[in-house]
């Protein structure tokens, strides 16, 4: 069951592997490496199959930023079903998300915010131009007010931090937003405690996103292989939200 079936994962993993090319712009490289099996866990599991893939990377001045690995695949996959109308993205990475986002019919455009002019140009070195998108060089939060059906923040690589409840605050009073997601909403909310969730207002598409996550997760075996985040964390950003949320 999509998005932990293997074949469809990997499938989109070469696919975009075929498309995209290695290529070097001011600071940011994008090559294409084999990665073994250490460095390939899944969202909210952990690996434990043997597989080598070539994998597309983009670095910053030999630093890793973004790889697409079966846990992007994965974790951008309610992201991309959830999405419809206007939608706005910060982080264009390799533009995996924007390309998927933008093929759906229920789709009418993207925005896209990226800051770096570099990355900006790597992308149109790989992907041709696309009516439907619309890219934003600047600083996200500090861009000019917009109505958004739905915003999708892709900056976080799965990882939980205070640093989303603030970018939450913001961009809803920055523009006007339908509805809200971030990169790793799913593991969050499925690692938070019921005696805690239960008095906080959480958004309904949140909580959508979250159940067809662990629906898939359960479908595809993997849930035997779940691991939470840490518990003292997700309380804390919890109650971060609870303020804000429920105000």
């Amino acid at each position: 069951m999509k998005p932990y079936n293997k074949s469809f994962v990997f499938q989109e993993i070469k696919r975009y592997s075929d498309l995209i090319n290695q290529g070097t712009c001011g600071d940011y490289k994008i090559v294409k490496d084999t990665i073994i099996k250490q460095e390939l866990q899944g969202y909210m599991y952990e690996n434990e199959e043997e597989y080598d893939i070539d994998i597309i990377q983009l670095y910053k001045n030999g630093s890793d930023l973004i790889k697409l690995t079966p846990e992007t695949v994965e974790s951008s996959y309610g992201a991309i079903s959830f999405a419809h109308g206007k939608v706005g993205v910060i982080g264009l990475g390799i533009g995996y998300v924007v390309q998927e986002i933008a093929k759906k019919n229920s789709v009418e455009e993207v925005i896209v915010y990226e800051i770096s002019e570099e990355i900006i140009k790597l992308y149109n070195n790989n992907f041709p131009k696309n009516k439907k998108i619309r890219i934003i060089k600047g600083d996200a939060f500090k861009a000019k007010k917009n109505k958004f059906d739905f915003f999708y923040v892709d900056i976080y690589k799965c990882e939980l931090s205070s640093k989303i409840v603030k970018d939450y605050k913001i961009l809803n009073e920055l523009h006007e937003i339908e509805e809200y997601a971030f990169r790793g909403l799913e593991h969050f909310l499925l690692s938070c405690k019921y005696e805690d969730i239960v008095w906080i207002y959480i958004p309904e598409n949140w909580i959508s996103m979250s159940k067809k996550a662990y629906e898939a997760l359960d479908a595809s075996g993997y849930l035997n292989s779940y691991k939470p985040l840490d518990e003292e964390n997700v309380k804390k950003v919890l109650f971060e939200f609870k303020e804000i949320l429920n105000a």
